[in-house]
């Protein structure tokens, strides 16, 4: 028989990677869809390996909780109160203090004490405000106002490190309106 007339059809070049010798010279050029699919190996299931089971050890038994490592919803330090009460009611005067005052009476009675302290002080540099608008003595009022501002903000640095350590915090010159 002759090339032509063969049974089976000619094979076409195989692609790279294919256990074929590597082409020496140009690659030709194969139509895209063109070619046989290659033929893969069907899929063996296996059984997978469980992993095996060991004792614990008493270190990595988890611990119990105490009490104080529990997460307790709701529960509200009052060392921040603080900060953000006297942080507030320095650049916003009474009504923070007012707020803080009210929302928070009676669940801590310490904490209490500061919110009443500044309570006091935000009224005292509100009337202070007030006064600047009278003619002659309001630059000493005005005077007077910048002053307790400052002293604010210093009893806004140093009322939650005494609080925290529990010692009262003391405003130089508040007056109490609110016992």
């Amino acid at each position: 028989m002759s090339e032509n007339n063969s049974p089976t059809p000619p094979v076409g070049p195989t692609p790279p990677g294919y256990n074929s010798p590597e082409p020496t010279g140009p690659i030709p050029y194969q139509q895209p869809g063109y070619g046989q699919p290659a033929q893969q190996a069907p899929a063996q299931y296996q059984q997978p390996t469980a992993a095996p089971q060991y004792p614990q050890t008493p270190a990595q038994q988890p611990y119990p909780q105490t009490q104080s490592q529990q997460y307790q919803q709701g529960a509200v330090d009052p060392a921040g109160t603080v900060v953000l009460n006297y942080w507030l009611s320095v650049f916003f005067s009474w009504i923070p203090a007012l707020i803080f005052f009210l929302t928070e009476k009676g669940k801590n009675s310490f904490a209490d004490d500061f919110h009443r302290q500044n309570l006091n002080f935000s009224i005292l540099r509100v009337i202070a405000f007030v006064l600047t608008f009278i003619p002659y003595l309001g630059v000493i009022f005005g005077i007077a106002g910048v002053a307790l501002f400052i002293i604010h903000i210093i009893a806004a640095v140093n009322a939650p490190n005494q609080f925290r350590n529990g010692q009262t915090y003391k405003f130089p010159f508040n007056v109490a309106f609110i016992k």
